[in-house]
C-alpha cells in the first residue's frame, strides 16, 4: 500500500517546485495533469485523514519557505488523498481547496551573440529550509508563521523574536552583519508603539516616548525578510 497527496496551486509554482523536490523523503511530481505531493512519512500512517494532516503539516513549510523565496501570497493546499492498494488499485479521498493564482518568475534569460536565448535556472533555497525545518523547531516556527500569518507588526516580531533566541542576541546578528542596531531597535521601538502606529502596535498602552522617525510597515518587512533570508542560509548549512 502506497499513499500521496494531490495538491492544488498555481501552475508555475508547482512546476517550479517539482524541479526541486525530488527525493524519496519529500517529492512534489507531476502525474499527468496532476500534481502530487509523496513522503516517506506517509508510510506508517493507515488512514486517509492523517495522510491529509500530515501533507498540510508538509505544505505550511513549504508554504513559508515559497512565500519568502518567490512571493506567492496563497499557499498550496491539499485536494485530495489518494491510496493506491497492493493489487494496484486507487482508492481516492476528495477534497476541495482554493487554487493560488500569484506568483513572482525566478528564472533568468541570457541572449547571445547569435541571438539564442537561454534560461537560466536559478537554485531554490526552498528545499534547504525545508529540510532544515524537520531538524529544527526554531526553523519550522518561523515557516509557519511566514506562511500562515499576515505579515502585520505582530507577526513580524514574532518571527524576529524566534531568530533573536535562536541567534542569541541582537549583537550577534550585527556581528554578522544582518541589520545594524539602529535599524533593529528602530523595528522594536515603532512596533511596541500605539503612538506611532495605532492599533496595529504589539502594545494596547504606551510606556514610552514614541519614535521620533517611526519605521514604515514596508520597512519592517524588508528588514525582518532580510534578516530571515540571512538566518535560513546559516540554517540550511548547518
Amino acid at each position: 500500500m502506497e499513499w500521496f497527496v494531490i495538491i492544488t496551486g498555481d501552475r508555475y509554482d508547482l512546476e517550479y517546485l517539482c524541479k526541486y523536490f525530488n527525493s524519496p523523503e519529500l517529492c512534489i511530481a507531476q502525474q499527468e495533469q496532476d500534481f502530487i505531493l509523496k513522503s516517506t512519512d506517509f508510510n506508517s500512517l493507515t488512514g486517509a485523514k492523517d495522510v491529509k494532516n500530515k501533507a498540510s503539516e508538509i505544505l505550511t513549510l513549504v508554504n513559508g519557505a515559497a512565500r519568502l523565496e518567490l512571493g506567492v501570497r496563497k499557499p498550496l493546499s491539499v485536494a485530495h488523498v489518494v491510496k493506491v492498494k497492493d493489487d494496484g488499485t486507487r482508492e481516492v479521498f476528495l477534497e476541495f481547496s482554493d487554487t493560488l493564482f500569484i506568483h513572482e518568475s525566478v528564472t533568468a534569460s541570457v541572449v547571445g551573440a547569435d541571438g539564442t536565448v537561454r534560461e537560466i535556472r536559478q537554485i531554490s533555497l526552498i528545499p534547504n529550509w525545508v529540510a532544515a525545518s524537520q531538524r529544527d523547531e526554531n526553523v519550522a516556527k518561523v515557516l509557519r508563521l511566514f506562511g500562515i500569518g499576515d505579515r502585520d507588526w505582530v507577526n513580524l516580531y514574532r518571527i524576529y523574536e524566534v531568530v533573536e533566541n535562536d541567534i542569541e542576541g541582537i549583537s550577534n546578528i550585527v556581528k554578522k552583519g544582518w541589520a545594524t542596531r539602529k535599524a533593529i531597535e528602530r523595528f522594536k521601538h515603532t512596533a511596541n508603539s500605539p503612538g506611532a502606529i495605532g492599533d496595529e502596535s504589539r502594545h494596547g498602552k504606551q510606556t514610552s516616548k514614541p519614535p521620533k522617525d517611526p519605521m514604515t510597515l514596508s520597512e519592517a518587512k524588508s528588514l525582518v525578510e532580510t534578516i530571515l533570508h540571512n538566518w535560513l542560509r546559516m540554517k540550511g548549512k548547518n
